[in-house]
């Protein structure tokens, strides 16, 4: 059984300002938005900065249903990098699914990178004709720092810029159901396919 349960917003988390290397490995499956998409706390007037965050009083606490915004792949993972370099030991292990658009010209894969971090082993689950998802296999090899911390946010800046284009300019999920190129079906009625977005997934 485990030891406790907690559940929290990843985006901000409730742990102790000096609270660090607690644990030995995090294993997780972000949510990348093909059938779920990412929520964080506050509302869009907050996260825009409209108004100020507020406390919910004592009285309306039972029934209070908080206020939740867009939470990007890009963004999340950005999070749960930080987090896994400030809270796992040295050679503590992150392990955590990834989804990539499938590219059939053979591509190189770029995937997300942090200075604490060295990335082991790679195991990819093609899930349709669209997409995959990899298992990332990771190795904290630095200790956390403030220096750290500032370079991890500018590797993420270069990797969202550069790497993700399709995450920004419509989401994995417009890219897996878009329609099919109608020059691409075949003439023949026996190969014909239903051109209309639609999941053609299989889990292996």
């Amino acid at each position: 059984m485990p030891v406790a349960l907690l559940r929290m917003d990843n985006n901000l988390p409730p742990w102790r300002s000096g609270l660090k290397e607690i644990f030995d490995a995090i294993i997780c499956d972000p949510p990348y938005g093909v059938r779920a998409g990412g929520r964080k706390s506050g509302g869009r007037k907050i996260l825009r900065g409209t108004v100020d965050p507020y406390t919910v009083p004592d009285d309306k606490r039972t029934d209070h249903i908080p206020s939740t915004g867009a939470y990007s792949l890009v963004e999340c993972v950005h999070d749960l990098l930080h987090l896994a370099a400030r809270m796992l030991v040295m050679k503590g292990r992150l392990v955590f699914f990834f989804p990539v658009l499938r590219d059939e010209t053979g591509g190189e894969v770029k995937f997300p990178e942090h200075p604490c971090f060295k990335l082991v082993a790679v195991s990819e689950q093609i899930l349709s004709s669209r997409y995959s998802r990899f298992l990332l296999t990771m190795v904290k090899v630095e200790p956390y720092s403030e220096e750290i911390k500032e370079a991890a946010r500018l590797m993420h800046l270069e990797f969202r810029e550069n790497h993700l284009k399709w995450l920004e300019d419509g989401n994995i999920h417009s890219s897996v159901f878009k329609p099919i190129d109608s020059s691409q079906i075949h003439t023949d009625p026996k190969a014909f396919k239903d051109p209309k977005p639609k999941y053609r997934g299989k889990y292996v």
